[in-house]
């Protein structure tokens, strides 16, 4: 098959050691947690790794096994390494891979000081040196938000988070476990394996000046820190031999750790492990809970690790691997430059495990983008199964398969949020004839606010748009669901999807001029409000009727840096994830802000991981945040309330925002009962949902008819 020319590196083939890939897209590896608490593989984790094989990709690196099961998890669910017990299932997995023309890897893991499943079952973890957990303030950072989750699994956790030293014996044996598990990988028909020596486990411990403390041969030297992942490769190489494919993951950098790697020494640590015998390098990145762990390994900004690669890749003559926030399009440049020999990508896959064959055929238009909500990774600190947002999906492969309708039926969904448009796009590949109506006009729901004042989100709400059009689903836009339509259509079911209601609290004072709610920003965001320039609502008729839905947020952010009519101080009345996005789009328009939150939390919807940093961004920024606010009144030069400590203030504003919160609203489909035989709701209409609860429940509701 003739592949997109603009992709040509990305699907040149490529050889590592002795293994020869078809392609240059490596899945990397991440921790799911679909495997079972026994290590054993079962048909979910199985389905999960086999889809994204038919996708395309060169290469599968399934995460995290562990070389000790079950002691050092970080996962409840893990492939165990450490018994030959575990082989047959693990051959399973690779015969399923192979068939796609896919080549297997395995990760071979030991949580050091982050042995989370240890401290869960009472144990004090094992690490290079004794030394107070780096992630208690995270634990604590969980427990503040979601209490009953955190002390169901972390009951156990001792009082004193402090790790134990590994001793020379201990050292000894945990070198001999990785090689025997490199061997019982070999003996499964797994094609290779990938050393994890990176983000914060134990062999990047050791690696790390700022957690090895150890005064014997292991500590000290940057050569002696090295010592026990040198000893890694020769155990593994001896059970394995020399032309099975082995290689390292590697921190390139350590972000916002004081005293930690260097981009200096990472290139010393890439040649001494070269000169040990491995086949390639996959170079990450990894951070403090609070000084750089969304740098690396989340990875915020786009391909902030691929410099570490390339510094690497200088130093080096085996390949390299890039990783971190890296498309198909950046990927080819670096590809392109001799930056990295391979690009490695997991929330693109996850989000899509059809991206690599979507990329060769030229289907852009047709691939399902990650919106970076880091709902995925954030499972993993909860330790539950991972899921997508954008594709429900992810981990419920077989329960959740696309297949033809029985009987093709006719499907009216009411609301074109992303409820609506992702029930229409599955009722349509089903096969299913259907009309969506929108009673505005345009589709996208709350989904369009929310990709103004996050720019990842545009992208899906555009990918939904387009397969409207694609999937020949009849739209019908500033359409109300009336008794006519429904005579009209006559359909076999109907798909609720008309989105919430949102509750304003009543404040004394809220009827004053400079107070604004949600009404009235979305009136502004889509430049329907008759009080504004003429110029502003020009430039945003434009943006809505002219323009492509593709540049309609990025068009209106783009105005809104010229011009916002709000004064300098804003206040806004809540704390949910709308009114923190609201705030972080105001402060980067020069306003300053202040949220105020009637609860004891803020933002609590919003993933953890991206909450530390999301949060502390806006700490940086200036922005005021009270929790267990009690508001008095509104007057003319602010706003009045008791804060948590009991004292009253006057939080200063030129402009407030009451931002309200979603309540259900059930009306709509309580009306229809019997206008159909079928009648499901979707979406925040039935509760609250946000996009990865909407995606879902649409996702269902088109299976459901």
């Amino acid at each position: 098959m003739e592949v997109n020319p603009r992709y040509r590196k990305l699907f040149e083939p490529g050889r590592i050691g002795t293994m020869e890939l078809k392609n240059r897209i490596v899945e990397a590896a991440m921790g799911t947690s679909l495997e079972r608490e026994d290590g054993f593989v079962d048909d979910r984790i199985k389905d999960f790794y086999e889809e994204r094989a038919k996708g395309g990709v060169g290469l599968i690196v399934m995460g995290v096994g562990a070389i000790d099961h079950p002691d050092g998890k970080v996962l409840p669910g893990q492939l165990g390494l450490s018994d030959d017990k575990f082989i047959p299932g693990l051959r399973e997995m690779a015969d399923a891979i192979h068939r796609h023309d896919t080549r297997l890897a395995i990760q071979l893991q030991r949580g050091g000081k982050l042995s989370t499943e240890d401290m869960c079952h009472g144990l004090q973890p094992k690490s290079s040196s004794c030394s107070a957990l780096p992630v208690q303030e995270a634990m604590q950072d969980m427990a503040s938000v979601e209490i009953p989750r955190m002390m169901a699994r972390y009951t156990r956790m001792p009082a004193k988070l402090e790790t134990v030293e590994l001793t020379l014996a201990e050292i000894r044996d945990v070198v001999a476990k990785f090689g025997e598990a490199a061997r019982r990988a070999k003996d499964a028909g797994i094609d290779g394996v990938e050393i994890h020596a990176g983000h914060g486990y134990l062999l990047s411990e050791f690696l790390s000046g700022a957690c090895n403390r150890r005064t014997d041969e292991y500590g000290g030297s940057l050569e002696n820190r090295a010592r026990i992942v040198l000893e890694v490769i020769a155990a593994v190489r001896d059970r394995v031999g020399t032309d099975y494919p082995v290689w390292i993951r590697m921190d390139g950098r350590e972000f916002g750790i004081a005293g930690g790697i260097t981009t200096k020494e990472a290139r010393k640590l890439a040649k001494l492990f070269e000169a040990a015998g491995v086949d390639a390098i996959n170079v990450s990145g990894y951070g403090g809970f609070r000084g750089g762990f969304y740098d690396a390994p989340l990875c915020y900004p786009r391909g902030n690790l691929v410099s570490l690669a390339a510094g690497i890749k200088k130093s080096v003559s085996v390949p390299v691997m890039a990783v971190g926030r890296i498309d198909a399009a950046l990927g080819e440049r670096i590809l392109r430059k001799g930056k990295a020999d391979f690009i490695a990508m997991a929330r693109a896959l996850l989000a899509d495990p059809e991206y690599p064959r979507k990329i060769s055929e030229g289907r852009e238009d047709d691939i399902r983008p990650c919106i970076m909500c880091y709902h995925c990774v954030s499972q993993a600190f909860w330790g539950e199964p991972v899921f997508c947002s954008v594709n429900a999906a992810a981990g419920k492969e077989a329960e959740l398969a696309i297949k033809p309708a029985a009987k093709p039926k006719k499907v009216l969904v009411i609301g074109g949020g992303p409820a609506g448009m992702e029930a229409a796009r599955v009722a349509a590949l089903r096969g299913h004839s259907v009309t969506l109506c929108e009673k505005g006009r345009r589709l996208g729901g709350s989904l369009f606010y929310a990709s103004i004042a996050n720019a990842d989100n545009e992208g899906f709400m555009n990918y939904l748009i387009r397969q409207m059009k694609k999937l020949s689903v009849e739209v019908r836009l500033k359409t109300d669901a009336t008794p006519d339509l429904i005579n009209e259509i006559k359909p076999d079911a109907i798909i609720v999807a008309s989105g919430g209601s949102v509750a304003i609290p009543e404040i004394p004072g809220s009827n004053r001029h400079h107070v604004k709610t949600g009404k009235d920003l979305r009136q502004f965001m889509s430049g329907d409000a008759g009080k504004f320039d003429w110029w502003w609502k020009g430039g945003m008729f434009i943006a809505a009727h002219v323009t492509p839905f593709l540049l309609r947020g990025s068009l209106i952010r783009w105005f809104t840096k010229v011009w916002i009519p709000m004064g300098e101080r804003v206040a806004i009345v809540g704390g949910d994830i709308g009114a923190c996005e609201l705030a972080d789009f105001l402060v980067k328009r020069k306003r300053k802000v202040a949220i105020l939150e009637t609860s004891p939390d803020i933002a609590v919807e919003m993933a953890i991981g991206k909450r530390w940093n999301f949060l502390q961004r806006l700490r940086d920024a200036g922005v005021i945040m009270l929790r267990n606010v009690d508001f008095k009144e509104i007057t003319l030069q602010g706003i009045k309330i008791v804060d948590g400590e009991g004292k009253e203030r006057i939080i200063a504003a030129d402009t407030i925002i009451i931002s309200g919160s979603m309540e259900p609203s059930r009306a709509l489909s309580e009306a229809l009962k019997g206008k159909a035989a079928q009648v499901i709701d979707a979406g925040d209409c039935r509760e609250l949902r946000l996009i990865h609860g909407s995606v879902e429940d649409g996702y269902r509701a088109g299976l459901a008819v």
